[in-house]
């Protein structure tokens, strides 16, 4: 027997999680927090309360792996179907799993732009990474961060970045934090 945690607290916790996840794309580089969620499959981080937020019925998640636990909890709460991650809607890519290529993923379309994937990608720190510098929409001047992240990501997303409007958005997750990056932000190492 199967034992299923409960989801969301309440329509508050849903509404503040989603709150947080807006203002890290409306904001790339700022850490927003995220509520922590009561209980969970073991062995996932607080940051998976994002997906319960962002996934419903009309979407679909990838995993790079069978996680059997975590999808059925995640089915159960919120009617999403799981996908393979070349047509998902969002991506779950745990730390410790191998990150799917950006140019894998749905890039969308000129004339739909919104079709493409978002992916969501645990690291290990925000902080312990070599400094990156973000320019764009919703950053005033530039933002410095310093997450740590694979090292193909950076180029693969500078390749991403011709694509615009096309290409995939991006939250960072680490603990109960998350950073957003749109696809309309351009990085570079500082």
């Amino acid at each position: 027997m199967t034992v299923m945690f409960p989801g969301l607290r309440d329509s508050h916790e849903a509404q503040r999680t989603f709150r947080a996840l807006l203002n890290a794309l409306a904001h790339p580089g700022r850490p927003q927090t995220l509520p922590r969620p009561e209980r969970m499959p073991e062995g996932y981080p607080a940051s998976i309360i994002g997906l319960l937020s962002l996934l419903d019925a009309t979407v679909t998640v990838g995993f790079p792996t069978v996680l059997a636990d975590l999808e059925q909890w995640l089915v159960f709460h919120t009617g999403t179907s799981v996908a393979p991650i070349q047509r998902a809607d969002f991506i779950y890519v745990p730390q410790g799993y191998d990150r799917p290529p950006l140019a894998s993923l749905r890039q969308g379309a000129l004339d739909a732009p919104e079709t493409s994937a978002t992916l969501m990608l645990e690291i290990p720190s925000f902080s312990a990474g070599n400094a990156l510098e973000l320019t764009g929409p919703g950053i005033q001047a530039r933002e410095i961060i310093r997450p740590v992240l694979d090292c193909g990501l950076l180029s693969e997303w500078q390749r991403q970045s011709g694509l615009f409007p096309r290409g995939v958005d991006i939250f960072l997750l680490c603990g109960t934090d998350v950073i957003g990056l749109p696809r309309s932000t351009a990085i570079r190492e500082a």
